[in-house]
């Protein structure tokens, strides 16, 4: 046997990630999913979003309605008048035609009901939606001295 010298045993180096790099990116995985699970979990749910209509409409509603033989033309004019008013967010109306097929709508399961009614008997509307600093409460003494004649309603103040 011949002898051969026998290296030495050299360490091999192997790449390792240094560990500041594994920490890091452990952090930004851990992070971005705490993330994405919190904007899933703060994301509005159907209820949420009917609730916050809810909560708005009996905040920030204000319905001006006219009756009489032919309201529909008061109703239009009111609405001309009030679209250009700072104090309000939308302005909608509703004639009395359309009053009509949503109270047909709403009372279609009480046919009695529906045939003692008629569609005279319901008034035009404009419907007021009040900015989120102005309260209904505060515009309604002015829509009345507006529009004499008028029935101004609020919600008033939500139920909790």
């Amino acid at each position: 046997m011949t002898d051969r010298p026998v290296a030495a045993a050299v360490p091999r180096r192997t790449r390792s990630i240094p560990v500041w790099v594994f920490v890091l990116s452990l952090v930004l995985v851990v992070g971005a999913g705490l993330g994405g699970g919190a904007l899933l979990w703060a994301g509005d749910s159907p209820a949420d979003r009917q609730a916050a209509e809810a909560r708005d409409k009996c905040e920030h509603q204000i319905t001006v309605y006219f009756n009489g033989a032919d309201p529909d033309p008061a109703m239009s004019a009111a609405a001309d008048r009030l679209r250009g008013d700072a104090r309000f967010a939308s302005v909608h109306t509703q004639t009395r035609l359309e009053a009509w097929a949503e109270f047909e709508r709403l009372f279609a399961d009480q046919p009695d009901l529906l045939n003692r009614s008629r569609p005279e008997a319901l008034p035009a509307a404009v419907v007021l939606m009040t900015r989120p600093d102005t309260a209904p409460e505060q515009v309604a003494p002015d829509l009345e001295q507006l529009f004499p004649g008028s029935e101004v309603q609020t919600l008033g103040p939500c139920s909790p």
